[in-house]
Protein backbone atom coordinates (compact mmCIF):
# COMPACT_ATOMS: atom_id res chain seq x y z
CA UNK A 1 0.00 0.00 0.00
CA UNK A 2 2.65 2.84 0.77
CA UNK A 3 4.28 1.52 -2.24
CA UNK A 4 1.72 2.49 -4.39
CA UNK A 5 1.06 6.03 -2.66
CA UNK A 6 4.51 6.65 -3.26
CA UNK A 7 4.31 5.46 -7.16
CA UNK A 8 0.92 8.08 -7.06
CA UNK A 9 2.90 10.69 -5.23
CA UNK A 10 5.87 9.91 -7.82
CA UNK A 11 3.73 10.57 -10.99
CA UNK A 12 1.71 13.04 -9.83
CA UNK A 13 5.45 15.05 -9.39
CA UNK A 14 6.51 13.64 -13.12
CA UNK A 15 3.08 15.06 -14.08
CA UNK A 16 3.67 18.76 -12.42
CA UNK A 17 7.23 19.17 -14.25
CA UNK A 18 5.84 17.83 -17.11
CA UNK A 19 3.35 20.06 -17.51
CA UNK A 20 5.51 23.16 -15.98
CA UNK A 21 8.09 22.42 -18.59
CA UNK A 22 5.96 22.23 -21.76
CA UNK A 23 4.65 25.53 -21.29
CA UNK A 24 8.18 26.86 -20.55
CA UNK A 25 9.20 25.84 -23.79
CA UNK A 26 5.98 27.08 -25.52
CA UNK A 27 6.40 30.28 -24.15
CA UNK A 28 10.30 30.44 -25.00
CA UNK A 29 10.06 29.31 -28.74
CA UNK A 30 6.97 31.07 -29.56
CA UNK A 31 8.72 34.21 -31.07
CA UNK A 32 11.37 31.95 -32.65
CA UNK A 33 9.00 29.78 -34.53
CA UNK A 34 6.79 32.54 -35.89
CA UNK A 35 9.64 34.10 -37.10
CA UNK A 36 11.58 31.57 -38.71
CA UNK A 37 8.50 29.23 -39.78
CA UNK A 38 7.23 32.81 -41.92
CA UNK A 39 10.40 33.41 -43.43
CA UNK A 40 10.96 29.84 -44.50
CA UNK A 41 7.06 29.40 -45.96
CA UNK A 42 7.28 32.86 -48.36
CA UNK A 43 11.39 32.32 -48.79
CA UNK A 44 9.62 28.96 -50.44
CA UNK A 45 7.10 30.92 -52.01
CA UNK A 46 4.77 28.16 -50.88
CA UNK A 47 1.49 30.40 -51.15
CA UNK A 48 2.56 30.73 -54.82
CA UNK A 49 3.08 26.72 -55.07
CA UNK A 50 0.53 25.04 -57.44
CA UNK A 51 1.88 22.10 -55.58
CA UNK A 52 0.04 23.44 -52.22
CA UNK A 53 -2.10 25.96 -53.54
CA UNK A 54 -5.04 26.21 -56.00
CA UNK A 55 -3.65 29.56 -57.22
CA UNK A 56 -6.05 29.56 -60.11
CA UNK A 57 -8.61 30.74 -57.92
CA UNK A 58 -6.41 33.82 -56.72
CA UNK A 59 -6.86 36.64 -59.04
CA UNK A 60 -3.04 38.20 -57.84
CA UNK A 61 -0.32 36.20 -56.26
CA UNK A 62 0.99 36.27 -53.08
CA UNK A 63 3.56 38.74 -51.72
CA UNK A 64 4.94 38.36 -48.77
CA UNK A 65 5.47 41.88 -46.69
CA UNK A 66 8.95 40.65 -44.62
CA UNK A 67 9.19 38.00 -42.03
CA UNK A 68 9.57 40.28 -39.18
CA UNK A 69 6.32 41.57 -37.91
CA UNK A 70 5.77 44.64 -35.70
CA UNK A 71 4.59 42.69 -32.83
CA UNK A 72 4.27 39.09 -31.78
CA UNK A 73 0.62 39.83 -32.04
CA UNK A 74 0.77 40.74 -35.36
CA UNK A 75 1.38 37.04 -36.51
CA UNK A 76 -1.91 36.15 -36.34
CA UNK A 77 -2.39 37.85 -39.51
CA UNK A 78 0.77 36.40 -41.15
CA UNK A 79 1.37 32.85 -43.18
CA UNK A 80 1.71 31.56 -39.67
CA UNK A 81 -1.37 32.61 -37.95
CA UNK A 82 -2.36 28.96 -36.80
CA UNK A 83 0.50 28.63 -35.25
CA UNK A 84 -0.09 31.46 -33.16
CA UNK A 85 -3.30 30.92 -32.25
CA UNK A 86 -2.35 26.51 -31.62
CA UNK A 87 0.55 27.63 -29.26
CA UNK A 88 -1.97 30.39 -27.52
CA UNK A 89 -4.24 27.74 -26.69
CA UNK A 90 -2.08 24.98 -25.72
CA UNK A 91 -0.25 27.44 -23.50
CA UNK A 92 -4.03 28.25 -22.11
CA UNK A 93 -4.65 24.55 -21.64
CA UNK A 94 -1.76 23.89 -19.74
CA UNK A 95 -2.26 26.74 -17.25
CA UNK A 96 -6.25 25.57 -16.79
CA UNK A 97 -4.55 21.91 -15.64
CA UNK A 98 -2.18 23.10 -13.95
CA UNK A 99 -2.50 23.41 -9.89
CA UNK A 100 0.85 24.13 -7.81
CA UNK A 101 0.52 24.64 -4.40
CA UNK A 102 -2.21 25.55 -2.18
CA UNK A 103 -2.06 28.92 0.14
CA UNK A 104 0.19 27.60 3.28
CA UNK A 105 -0.79 28.72 6.94
CA UNK A 106 0.05 32.44 7.30
CA UNK A 107 0.33 32.96 3.60
CA UNK A 108 -1.96 35.51 1.39
CA UNK A 109 -2.25 36.15 -1.79
CA UNK A 110 -3.96 33.82 -4.25
CA UNK A 111 -3.12 30.10 -5.35
CA UNK A 112 -1.06 29.01 -8.06
CA UNK A 113 -4.06 27.19 -9.60
CA UNK A 114 -6.21 30.81 -9.75
CA UNK A 115 -3.09 32.64 -11.00
CA UNK A 116 -2.79 29.84 -13.81
CA UNK A 117 -6.31 29.87 -14.11
CA UNK A 118 -6.42 33.89 -14.90
CA UNK A 119 -3.00 33.35 -17.19
CA UNK A 120 -5.64 30.80 -19.38
CA UNK A 121 -8.06 33.29 -19.54
CA UNK A 122 -6.03 35.94 -20.81
CA UNK A 123 -3.93 33.77 -23.13
CA UNK A 124 -7.61 33.05 -25.03
CA UNK A 125 -8.34 36.62 -24.87
CA UNK A 126 -4.64 37.24 -26.89
CA UNK A 127 -6.62 34.93 -29.31
CA UNK A 128 -9.88 35.81 -29.61
CA UNK A 129 -9.81 39.71 -30.01
CA UNK A 130 -7.13 39.75 -32.55
CA UNK A 131 -4.52 42.82 -32.40
CA UNK A 132 -5.20 45.83 -34.87
CA UNK A 133 -2.89 47.92 -36.72
CA UNK A 134 -2.55 51.57 -37.77
CA UNK A 135 -1.92 50.72 -41.57
CA UNK A 136 -3.77 47.74 -43.41
CA UNK A 137 -1.49 44.72 -43.78
CA UNK A 138 -0.30 44.44 -47.59
CA UNK A 139 0.24 40.08 -46.28
CA UNK A 140 -3.09 40.02 -44.62
CA UNK A 141 -4.32 36.58 -44.84
CA UNK A 142 -7.35 36.75 -43.18
CA UNK A 143 -10.18 38.08 -44.41
CA UNK A 144 -10.80 41.09 -41.64
CA UNK A 145 -8.13 43.32 -39.61
CA UNK A 146 -9.40 44.72 -36.31
CA UNK A 147 -10.89 47.71 -35.20
CA UNK A 148 -8.72 49.86 -32.78
CA UNK A 149 -11.90 48.69 -30.30
CA UNK A 150 -10.75 45.14 -31.05
CA UNK A 151 -7.09 46.40 -30.52
CA UNK A 152 -7.48 47.89 -27.20
CA UNK A 153 -9.15 44.64 -25.84
CA UNK A 154 -6.00 42.57 -26.92
CA UNK A 155 -3.82 44.78 -25.63
CA UNK A 156 -5.05 44.70 -22.38
CA UNK A 157 -5.10 40.64 -22.13
CA UNK A 158 -1.53 40.87 -23.57
CA UNK A 159 -0.58 42.95 -20.59
CA UNK A 160 -2.97 40.76 -17.74
CA UNK A 161 -1.10 37.88 -19.24
CA UNK A 162 2.33 38.98 -18.85
CA UNK A 163 1.96 40.59 -15.47
CA UNK A 164 -0.12 37.42 -14.14
CA UNK A 165 3.20 35.23 -15.32
CA UNK A 166 5.48 37.73 -13.88
CA UNK A 167 3.74 37.77 -10.74
CA UNK A 168 3.46 33.75 -10.75
CA UNK A 169 7.27 34.42 -10.78
CA UNK A 170 8.34 36.37 -8.70
CA UNK A 171 5.61 35.54 -5.89
CA UNK A 172 4.21 32.38 -6.13
CA UNK A 173 7.50 30.47 -7.55
CA UNK A 174 9.39 31.80 -4.52
CA UNK A 175 7.09 30.05 -2.08
CA UNK A 176 8.70 27.72 0.48
CA UNK A 177 7.11 24.83 3.23
CA UNK A 178 9.24 27.78 5.32
CA UNK A 179 7.90 31.18 5.11
CA UNK A 180 10.97 32.71 6.49
CA UNK A 181 13.04 30.96 3.01
CA UNK A 182 11.18 32.72 0.41
CA UNK A 183 13.20 34.08 -1.88
CA UNK A 184 16.16 32.96 -0.55
CA UNK A 185 16.20 29.24 -1.97
CA UNK A 186 17.77 28.33 -4.70
CA UNK A 187 16.61 29.56 -8.08
CA UNK A 188 14.86 32.30 -6.38
CA UNK A 189 16.86 35.19 -7.89
CA UNK A 190 16.16 33.85 -11.20
CA UNK A 191 12.31 33.20 -10.41
CA UNK A 192 12.47 37.02 -9.63
CA UNK A 193 14.60 38.09 -12.53
CA UNK A 194 12.58 36.67 -14.63
CA UNK A 195 9.23 38.58 -13.20
CA UNK A 196 11.13 41.95 -13.75
CA UNK A 197 12.25 41.36 -16.86
CA UNK A 198 8.87 40.38 -18.13
CA UNK A 199 7.30 43.73 -16.58
CA UNK A 200 10.37 46.09 -17.25
CA UNK A 201 9.28 45.02 -21.43
CA UNK A 202 6.15 45.70 -21.06
CA UNK A 203 6.58 49.17 -19.58
CA UNK A 204 9.13 49.64 -22.38
CA UNK A 205 6.42 48.83 -24.90
CA UNK A 206 4.18 51.63 -23.72
CA UNK A 207 6.53 53.76 -23.77
CA UNK A 208 7.46 53.11 -27.73
CA UNK A 209 4.17 52.65 -28.58
CA UNK A 210 2.22 55.54 -26.59
CA UNK A 211 5.15 58.04 -27.54
CA UNK A 212 8.43 57.14 -29.56
CA UNK A 213 6.41 55.29 -32.25
CA UNK A 214 4.87 58.79 -33.48
CA UNK A 215 8.12 60.40 -33.79
CA UNK A 216 9.00 57.98 -36.59
CA UNK A 217 12.52 56.97 -35.43
CA UNK A 218 13.53 55.58 -38.67
CA UNK A 219 16.65 53.69 -36.49
CA UNK A 220 14.50 52.52 -33.91
CA UNK A 221 11.88 51.43 -35.80
CA UNK A 222 13.79 49.23 -38.52
CA UNK A 223 15.17 46.89 -34.89
CA UNK A 224 11.18 46.14 -34.83
CA UNK A 225 11.15 47.15 -30.76
CA UNK A 226 7.90 46.15 -29.84
CA UNK A 227 8.50 42.49 -31.28
CA UNK A 228 11.93 42.57 -29.97
CA UNK A 229 10.50 43.20 -26.32
CA UNK A 230 7.76 40.86 -26.24
CA UNK A 231 10.42 38.08 -27.83
CA UNK A 232 12.51 38.91 -24.36
CA UNK A 233 9.73 39.36 -22.31
CA UNK A 234 8.59 35.64 -23.71
CA UNK A 235 11.88 34.47 -22.98
CA UNK A 236 11.57 35.34 -19.70
CA UNK A 237 8.04 33.47 -19.16
CA UNK A 238 9.96 30.38 -20.65
CA UNK A 239 12.92 30.60 -18.51
CA UNK A 240 10.93 30.90 -15.38
CA UNK A 241 8.63 28.00 -16.16
CA UNK A 242 11.66 25.69 -17.83
CA UNK A 243 13.47 26.12 -14.26
CA UNK A 244 10.42 25.55 -12.02
CA UNK A 245 9.81 22.13 -14.04
CA UNK A 246 13.51 21.85 -13.13
CA UNK A 247 15.39 21.63 -16.24
CA UNK A 248 19.11 22.80 -15.52
CA UNK A 249 18.91 25.29 -18.53
CA UNK A 250 22.97 25.80 -18.27
CA UNK A 251 23.77 22.41 -18.55
CA UNK A 252 21.17 22.07 -21.57
CA UNK A 253 22.86 24.85 -23.29
CA UNK A 254 26.05 23.28 -22.38
CA UNK A 255 25.29 19.87 -24.61
CA UNK A 256 24.14 21.60 -27.54
CA UNK A 257 27.39 23.27 -27.71
CA UNK A 258 29.40 22.20 -30.34
CA UNK A 259 32.35 19.89 -29.43
CA UNK A 260 30.13 19.13 -26.23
Amino acid sequence: MADTVKNNNDNLIVSYLAIRKAIGWLGLLLPFILLIGNYVINKLDVLNSNFFIRTDCYKVPYASAGSFKFSISHYYYSTVGELFTGVMCAVALFMFCYKGHKLRPGEKGLTDSTMANLAGIFALGVVVFPTASTDCISDNMRIFLSTDATGYIHFSFACLFFVTLAIMSMVNFRRTEVRADFGKLKNHKTYLVCGIIMLACLALIAVYSIWIQAMQIEWIDKTHPVFCLEAIALIAFGTSWLTKGKLDIPAAIKKMMPGK
